[in-house]
């Protein structure tokens, strides 16, 4: 599987082909340096799509428990699910690339209460939808560290490449 690197419009237009409603859930913890990449690409999907303009379109910064966000995704129904988190991918950092769900293993170390492949394999199954998984290969997980800057220009051109896909999707309101 090849990393996306900066970042590739095909795959995320790929992914979210007729996508009617869409969850976007970031993971991670905001007091590690990159690991913060899920919810800060969250934030800035925020700052571009106003929910009342985008009422198809759930932003959820589940920060190290994203599975608290589980009940709200469920009610939500979305036909597409977009799971974003840092990972290793033994790739240069900033560099994004698909997961796919089987891939990820059971109770491991991780920032995250409940393994995202146990939340992610339930929401799929309670709303059918079709769910991506999008690691971003982290720099620095240093404690009370900031982003590092390809983890940080990488979120913002997936932010970018996402925005342009919705955008066509949906329209611009």
């Amino acid at each position: 599987m090849d990393p996306i690197y900066p970042f590739s419009y095909a795959l995320l237009k790929g992914k979210l082909r007729g996508a009617r409603r869409l969850a976007v859930l970031g993971a991670g913890s905001t007091l590690r340096a990159d690991d913060a990449a899920g919810i800060r690409a969250v934030e800035q999907l925020q700052d571009s799509f106003a929910p009342d303009k985008y009422p198809e379109l759930l932003c959820c910064a589940g920060e190290t428990a994203p599975e608290n966000f589980s009940g709200k995704i469920r009610r939500f129904r979305p036909s597409h699910l977009l799971v974003l988190d840092a990972a290793d991918l033994g790739l240069p950092p900033g560099a994004v690339r698909e997961i796919p769900v089987q891939c990820v293993g059971g109770p491991t170390y991780c920032s995250h209460m409940l393994p995202l492949r146990v939340m992610i394999d339930y929401l799929a199954g309670e709303t059918g939808c079709a769910a991506t998984l999008l690691g971003i290969q982290y720099q620095s997980l240093a404690f009370d560290g900031g982003m590092t800057a390809p983890v940080r220009d990488s979120v913002a051109a997936l932010c970018a490449a996402l925005g342009c896909v919705l955008r066509e999707t949906w329209g611009v309101r």
